[in-house]
């Protein structure tokens, strides 16, 4: 009784015939139930939602949020909008004033390989040069007031005003970053007016959230922002948050294997270098440096305030008596963890310099589209700005994002760090944002900007071994437009499972 959730079942289908007879209907305990949805990691493993029948009409019509329900669209992504009613998140207030404006374009010409499977067949692959590109180099973000950010953080209990979150609401999937957006309008666009995704004017001094067209996914199925909002109102929709970026990035990280294993071209001497720091991490925790093995067993979580408060284990008990490191209990925690951190070490578990953040398109470039100036940015192609980095002094660093297989996916990058850059960028503490006129999206697995994570480092080794390649292009099919049918979705969940 206290785990069953009687109006909300997850069922997994064996095969599609089950699923097909599951759509009939069919009861638990008493219970009728009725096709919900699919989520994306749902179907993946041919899981789907049920609900009882006595929620469901009524789930379903605020989940349409009042929606133009003639709008033609691709099935599996009208469901996966849906989907996210699903995401677990935190509730905040709702912002005083939205706007949505049209993602920022940008076009530039690149050498890339273009990888396509369209033909049919084996997959078609070709070197272009200078290919003409455009980019939307605002996918899955937009802006909030310094103030929005404040509030919500205060919100969500953070002890500090979060440079940026990762938002749910009714089709909203995104991350708004923190910039100042009514000091742009002063100071750069000299005007406070700018034009809607839906051709309105509006005065930025009346909003404190800015959404793209990629973070509002069927903004075109209303008739303006404020028919969007009334109907969220009556559907009772508030805005979610479910991903907060850090209040400060950590100093070392651990490579894994499919961020080296295409440096295959690494001699025994490189090799030897790029794993002496873990090497000797090992060495210092087995032969017995007790502030060593602390400090791997606590981590980079461990300061002045919490050291005295952290859960009573065996840890602890180190902290308090360094001479514990000789009791047998101990010992063989610590072999055990080592044990395991040696062979992880052998896949390519490695320490190094470098931390993950969240990433996010360009702020600025983004203002300059929506008050109609000229794109430029602050970032040129091949640079990024992290403040970390910059308080580094690191200039070139490597950027990665997993899963990834082949060189191709590794980008060596420049920091720019500037006095323009330093003040725009100031409330994006932990994000590193990304310039919008090179292909670094595209070569790091067609990463957007709705919260993935990129790892930075400056490692030596790798730096040095780094080749610049064109970035990888693969096709991107696109599916056909329908006004769907329950039978559509069903179809689109049977050709996803697994």
């Amino acid at each position: 009784e206290l785990q069953f959730k009687p109006d909300y079942l997850c069922v997994i289908m064996e095969k599609e015939k089950d699923y097909y007879r599951a759509c009939k209907g069919f009861s638990v305990n008493g219970i009728q139930y009725e096709r919900l949805l699919g989520t994306n990691g749902g179907i993946k493993n041919r899981t789907i939602v049920f609900v009882s029948k006595r929620l469901a009409p009524e789930l379903k019509k605020r989940i349409e949020n009042g929606r133009n329900l003639d709008m033609p669209l691709v099935p599996a992504k009208l469901e996966a909008y849906k989907a996210l009613t699903c995401s677990a998140s935190t509730p905040v207030s709702m912002p005083h004033g939205i706007l949505v404006v049209t993602d920022c374009e940008t076009q530039f010409t690149a050498d890339v390989i273009s990888l396509t499977d369209e033909a049919g067949g084996e997959p078609v692959m070709e070197e272009r040069h200078d290919e003409p590109i455009t980019l939307d180099a605002s996918d899955g973000f937009g802006l909030m007031l310094p103030t929005l950010a404040e509030r919500w953080s205060g919100e969500l209990g953070l002890d500090y005003v979060a440079s940026g979150v990762n938002t749910r609401g009714a089709y909203i999937k995104g991350m708004a970053v923190t910039f100042d957006f009514i000091e742009f309008a002063e100071l750069v666009a000299g005007s406070y007016i700018v034009v809607d995704a839906w051709g309105n004017e509006v005065d930025v001094r009346d909003v404190e959230l800015i959404l793209t067209t990629s973070m509002l996914k069927l903004w075109d199925s209303y008739e303006s922002c404020e028919d969007y909002l009334r109907k969220c109102a009556e559907n009772q929709y508030s805005f979610g948050v479910t991903k907060v970026a850090p209040k400060e990035l950590e100093s070392e990280r651990n490579l894994n294997y499919q961020f080296i294993q295409c440096y295959h071209w690494l001699t025994d001497e490189d090799i030897e270098e790029l794993i002496r720091p873990t090497v000797e991490e090992i060495r210092g925790i087995l032969h017995a440096d007790v502030a060593k093995t602390i400090l791997y067993l606590k981590g980079t979580g461990l300061n002045e305030e919490n050291v005295c408060k952290l859960d009573n284990d065996y840890a602890k008990a180190l902290m308090i008596e360094p001479e514990m490191i000789n009791d047998p209990y101990i010992q063989g925690k610590i072999y055990q963890l080592i044990k395991n951190r040696i062979n992880r070490a052998k896949v390519g578990v490695l320490k190094v310099h470098g931390n993950y953040s969240m990433a996010s398109g360009d702020p600025y470039l983004l203002c300059q589209s929506m008050f109609g100036l000229k794109k430029t940015g602050l970032l040129k192609a091949g640079e990024i700005y992290n403040q970390y980095w910059a308080d580094c002094g690191s200039e070139n660093l490597l950027c990665f994002r997993a899963p990834m297989s082949t060189a191709e996916n590794v980008r060596k990058v420049s920091v720019k760090a500037n006095a323009d850059t330093r003040y725009w960028y100031q409330y994006m503490k932990t994000c590193t944002i990304m310039n919008g006129f090179d292909t670094i999206t595209a070569a790091l697995n067609g990463m957007d900007f709705d919260g993935d994570l990129v790892m930075l480092t400056d490692n030596e080794v790798l730096l040095r071994k780094h080749k610049a390649l064109p970035a990888l292009m693969c096709a991107q099919r696109k599916a056909a437009k329908r006004v769907s049918c329950e039978e559509d979705f069903i179809k689109s969940n049977i050709e996803s499972f697994g």
